[in-house]
This record gives structure tokens, sequence and C-alpha cells, in this order.
């Protein structure tokens, strides 16, 4: 939960307006896509084209056009959301890695419950500290995973039939 002043917040909401107007470009332009195209198939009203960037990132676009425009554009609301939370730079959104932890992180919220539903007790919230710890250990399974798959990409593992 955000805290602090409505000055404070407001800076915030204006950081966030922002990150996501520089993705919504970006990814307008790898998908070689204009305002003009996207009014011309009706995600956006042509009235309301004009200053649509603005009204981004002052936070004044509907929530049902800005949704449009993400759904058009094929945004995944993980991914976009660890841009915003944990890169603060919309190319990063492209990022393997950034693909990657958005795909562990919905198979991770699809798995836990079923696994929590089969322990007992409450289940409570787990201390920073272990996270990272499971972060670290399922990030270097990751990365041994992703060197395997090189290794062999290379030509690596079939050293014995030349031997």
């Amino acid at each position: 939960m955000c805290k602090g002043t409505p000055e404070v917040l407001g800076v915030k909401a204006h950081s966030v307006n922002r990150m996501y107007a520089a993705l919504i470009k970006e990814q307008m332009q790898l998908r070689h896509t204009s305002l003009r195209k996207m009014a011309d198939e009706g995600v956006l009203k042509r009235s309301r084209r004009a200053g649509f960037f603005e009204r981004l990132e002052a936070g004044s676009l509907t929530i049902d056009e800005f949704q449009r425009v993400l759904v058009h554009l094929e945004i995944d609301p993980i991914r976009a959301g660890l841009v915003l939370l944990c890169y603060n730079s919309a190319s990063s959104y492209e990022d393997p890695c950034c693909e990657t932890t958005a795909l562990v992180a919905v198979a991770l919220a699809a798995r836990l419950p079923s696994e929590l539903a089969a322990c007992e007790g409450q289940f409570e919230t787990i201390r920073q500290s272990l996270c990272e710890t499971i972060a670290k250990k399922t990030s270097t399974a990751i990365a041994k995973h992703h060197m395997s798959l090189e290794n062999r990409h290379n030509g690596g593992g079939f050293e014995h039939a030349y031997a």
C-alpha cells in the first residue's frame, strides 16, 4: 500500500503514468502502429487521439481507454508491473529476464495456493530475507538451465562422441 502525503502520492502516480506512456510508445514502435491506426481500428476514439500521451501522463485517460490500448498492444500486466516496480525502464519489457520473471511469478502464484492447501495451520506471510533466499535459489536454477542450453547449443556435451 502506498503511504505518504497527497503530494508524494501524486509524484508516484505521475511516475507510473510516465513509465506506462514510455512502455506504450515503445510497444507501438515495435508493432509498427500509431495512434491514428489504433483510432482507425476502433481502439481509440478519433476525438481522443490528439493529446493521448499527455492525458496518459496526467492520469486523465479513462480506464476503458487505457485497457483497450493495453489489450490491443498485447501488453502483459505482470511484465508491465515488473517494468514499473523493478526494472524502471520501458525497454526492459522485451528483456528475456523480465519475461522469465513474469512467467515464474505467474507459475508460483498458480501453484502456491494448492501447495498451501495441503498444509495444516494458517498460512502467514514469510520474511523478506526468506523471499530473497528463495529468489536466489530460483534464479540460480534458471541460470544453470540457461548455461546448459547454451552449452548444448554450442556443441557441448558431445565430447564423448569424438573421444
